[in-house]
């Protein structure tokens, strides 16, 4: 299937073109960080940027069927019976990232230049868009689908379930295709060659990792995103605090983006004084 991208025009003002309207008014869409730049660094983030596409979208009068938020890249089904979903998208991405760069204390572009979408012409096209979308975090290894918290799959089982919890997604326009809930999880955990991948009780996930460790941090004073910047006492404290609760050295590093060989040398020299500071030791 052929991505059609929304762009702007600078010589109509910076208005964006049309440039494609499917039949169905359904497509998957993605928009991805700069240079693979990382898009969300904390949950605060990751709210802030659902509640502004749910805001853009319907103020646009544009449907999200489906969502699910990575590192460095957004992934959506979105139903656009009006052609508004440019300007919905336009607008949800240069105010996020205008937040998130004040906020981090960046400049420059954090999306690339154009958001890319694929029209979804037939039933089946948006079954799979809706698979893959959920499908993302279990591809990239980082977490099962019903375990990963930051897409639409949960809101789907509730959908099924009448609940009315308000979500970020309208699954209803959809569910019909899926029959019933069982049918949306057996499609769901599916993989395109039809074999399903084993999904029995797992370690813990990555994410799950990732979120001890941000949990942590903040239990000990701050958070994960922030230890590298932090003074070097505090920066002792979370890093022998993570250490202490089982994270690896290149875990560690992975999370707070200080050096391995910083890791490792604060790691040793705590063992180090805990061995003089014993009696039995000396």
């Amino acid at each position: 299937m052929v991505y059609w991208k929304a762009q702007v025009d600078p010589a109509e003002g910076g208005a964006v073109q049309r440039v494609w309207r499917t039949v169905t008014g359904f497509y998957h869409v993605s928009a991805r960080g700069t240079g693979k730049q990382l898009i969300f660094e904390t949950d605060d983030d990751r709210w802030e940027f659902l509640e502004l596409m749910r805001d853009c979208c319907r103020d646009a009068g544009v449907t999200v069927v489906a969502w699910c938020l990575m590192s460095n890249h957004v992934q959506l089904v979105l139903a656009d019976y009006e052609d508004a979903m440019s300007a919905a998208m336009q607008r949800l991405l240069l105010t996020y990232a205008r937040r998130f760069n004040k906020r981090t204390g960046r400049s420059g572009r954090l999306f690339r230049d154009r958001f890319e979408r694929r029209s979804l012409d037939t039933d089946w096209q948006v079954m799979e868009a809706v698979r893959s979308v959920h499908a993302n975090p279990q591809e990239a290894g980082i977490a099962l689908i019903e375990r990963y918290p930051w897409s639409s799959f949960a809101e789907y089982l509730r959908a099924y379930d009448n609940d009315m919890t308000r979500g970020f997604s309208d699954p209803s326009c959809v569910l019909e295709l899926f029959g019933s809930a069982e049918g949306f999880i057996a499609y769901s955990l599916s993989t395109p060659d039809g074999v399903k991948p084993a999904l029995g009780d797992m370690e813990e996930t990555e994410w799950e990792r990732h979120a001890f460790a941000e949990k942590l941090a903040k239990g000990l004073g701050v958070p994960l995103h922030g230890v590298k910047a932090a003074p070097s006492a505090q920066r002792n404290i979370v890093i022998l605090g993570l250490h202490d609760a089982g994270l690896t050295v290149r875990q560690i590093e992975r999370y707070t983006g200080i050096g391995k060989s910083t890791v490792s040398r604060i790691v040793r020299a705590c063992a180090r004084t805990a061995v003089r500071s014993d009696g039995n030791m000396v």
